[in-house]
């Protein structure tokens, strides 16, 4: 056994965990038809539920070990896969997830398709910002054995998770899919990991696989000039010493889609003679002891640190401009429980299947944005699982005010769920209830030298305002000036209809540039996690530039046709799902940008979106 425990701790670490997760990775082991004919564990009856356990039980006392399994062949993964969520899975789906419980190394990275090409002296790769994107592109490039620096403004990694540091800022999406699969021995002291937390397992990542030694901190690009002659970016960074100019072939932009806080512009802001927050601007010292607050905002952020803050103020205002349909997750705010890290560490595949299941929730989300229009015609708002789930949210709602008819009036949406970000519950409608707390829905007029001034004409008295508004998640890549062929400007190249890419990566007039997360990049449906899909992009990049080295070819550029085409068919794929239309408020998105169009996501079926970006059409791409 991997560790001295008795049964008792085992019974009490197989009830403490994902069920679906026990019975694969217990059938993996036995084979036992009694396992693989037992439900999803939501389905479990009492005796049903009881069998796994004792049959888990049993297996561990026997055979708990700290062994690490190889990867079942592909007949088998896909058979644990099906019973994992009793559902037959086709090819296209097959191929997307086979990796997502990462039995292998490095999961969805790529190696050399051939022989290594021979490295050009002084050939360097320049990655922008250490955060997630940034030290995925690092690891890949490690893997290749191409030469990098990533060049961070921050002095120190972590991207957003540097810069963000209010109070409860966390993760909202369970912390093991939240993690870079190829690092599977951390672990997270929270099933949620908190910001702090976060910012020190990026920096262990970035240290182990070094990436640390290889990045220059307090460098932030003020402009990238690609030069035409010679087919290499000039880079220009600000950095403590003054202006430093560096030389790249390549640029892969990790800067994120979180990078520019949006400030507010409220008519009298300057007058105000109390302190405006922004989160991402949180102070070291921040004390709202005694103090009249006002919060502006509640998308996640807001959301987090609502309670925190109405804990400390004598008095807090909530001014919410459009209401989120705010759900609860499972543990969240829960330290992690030492039996299941015991399990994780003693349970051969435990740790693996407990990630696929955790993913395994997303897989069906595209349901939740296609229309129904037989559904509609009888009565219904969108379709049946999107008005299943707005009724259990409304009644959510309803739980956590106490049924308080004029509070839930204000808090319920009139659009369907999934037409935004979904926002996770940190105790924010509970704390709206407090005598200390409350909700205002009238727009904000003003600001006063004291105070707020909404709509119908109350003056709310404040000492503090905190400006949960958000970011500039519209201006990729901005401020940076970044100048293509020709002397074309990114932003003016952008300035029609917004920021666009070929597969979110690429830009015509624009060679040897990608970005990761760029525009419509995020999946909206059938997705596999953010940090995933990171590395799915950086392999990406790194297909195209390992092939030009290989050919011996010193340009990667997408055809502006084939970056045409591919916009038009993204754009008529948006158009029939939920934000694009009445029922999904595109008007109160930030998803949908100022020309009407879908900036943010992409539009397609999280599996075809992964087909797409792992299968290079080398057709749309010139290399010279």
């Amino acid at each position: 056994m991997g560790a001295t425990v008795d049964q008792a701790y085992i019974r009490r670490a197989i009830e403490l965990a994902d069920l679906n997760a026990v019975r694969v990775a217990l059938y993996a082991q036995t084979h036992d038809p009694e396992i693989s004919a037992l439900p999803m564990a939501l389905a479990l009856d009492d005796a049903q539920r009881e069998l796994l356990i004792g049959k888990a039980v049993a297996w561990l006392v026997d055979n708990a070990s700290t062994e690490r399994l190889p990867r079942p062949d592909d007949a088998e993964l896909r058979t644990l896969m099906n019973l994992a969520t009793k559902e037959e899975m086709g090819d296209l789906e097959f191929e997307a997830r086979r990796q997502l419980p990462a039995f292998e190394d490095f999961p969805f990275m790529i190696e050399w398709d051939g022989p290594r090409a021979e490295i050009p002296e002084g050939f360097r790769i320049a990655i922008i910002g250490s955060g997630y994107s940034g030290l995925a592109m690092a690891v890949q490039c490690e893997r290749l054995g191409l030469p990098y620096t990533i060049f961070e403004r921050r002095p120190e990694p972590g991207g957003t998770w540097s810069v963000n540091r209010y109070p409860d800022i966390r993760v909202d999406t369970i912390s093991i899919t939240y993690e870079f699969n190829f690092e599977k021995d951390y672990r997270w002291s929270e099933y949620f990991g908190r910001g702090k937390e976060v910012r020190e397992y990026l920096e262990m990542v970035s240290k182990k696989y070094g990436a640390f030694d290889n990045t220059k901190f307090d460098h932030d690009l003020q402009k990238a000039t690609f030069d035409e002659a010679r087919d290499v970016w000039v880079l220009e960074f600000a950095t403590p010493d003054g202006t430093q100019t560096v030389d790249a072939n390549y640029i892969v932009n990790g800067v994120g889609t979180f990078a520019n806080p949006k400030f507010p512009s409220f008519p009298g802001l300057e007058s105000f003679r109390g302190q405006v927050v922004h989160p991402s601007r949180w102070p070291a010292d921040f004390d709202a002891t005694g103090k009249r607050v006002a919060v502006i905002g509640n998308g996640s952020t807001g959301v987090q640190l609502l309670e925190q803050v109405a804990n400390q103020a004598a008095h807090t205002t909530v001014f919410q401009r459009t209401p989120q349909w705010i759900s609860p997750r499972d543990k969240y705010g829960q330290a992690m429980d030492p039996e299941i890290t015991w399990l994780i560490e003693n349970f051969p595949g435990y740790w693996n299947w407990w990630r696929y299941m955790a993913i395994a929730g997303l897989f069906g989300t595209h349901g939740f944005i296609v229309p129904d229009e037989e559904w509609v015609a009888k009565g219904g708002k969108w379709n049946a699982m999107s008005d299943q789930l707005r009724a259990d949210l409304t009644a959510y709602i309803r739980a956590q005010t106490g049924g308080d008819e004029e509070l839930i009036a204000k808090l319920v949406p009139d659009y369907a769920p999934f037409s935004r970000r979904p926002v996770v519950d940190n105790n924010w409608y509970k704390t709206l209830t407090r005598d200390n707390v409350e909700l205002v829905t009238d727009p904000i007029v003003e600001f006063t030298p004291d105070g707020i001034r909404t709509e119908d004409g109350t003056e709310h008295p404040v000492d503090i305002v905190v400006t949960a508004t958000g970011f500039e998640v519209m201006k990729y890549l901005w401020p940076a000036d970044y100048v293509g062929t020709g002397g074309l400007s990114i932003h003016d190249f952008w300035s029609t209809d917004g920021p666009r890419a070929y597969l979110s990566m690429t830009v015509p007039h624009f060679p040897n540039m990608f970005m990761l997360y760029g525009p419509n990049s995020q999946p909206l449906s059938g997705g596999t996690g953010l940090p995933i899909w990171y590395v799915i992009w950086s392999a990406y990049a790194a297909t195209c530039i390992t092939r030009a080295l290989q050919e011996g070819k010193t340009r990667v550029e997408v055809k502006a046709e084939a970056f045409e085409r591919y916009n038009k068919a993204l754009d008529e794929e948006a158009s029939s799902l939920l934000l694009m239309q009445d029922e999904g408020a595109p008007d109160k998105n930030y998803y949908i940008n100022e020309h009407g169009r879908m900036q943010v996501n992409a539009p397609w079926y999280g599996p075809e979106f992964h087909r797409l970006c792992t299968v290079v059409n080398w057709d749309d791409l010139e290399l010279s």
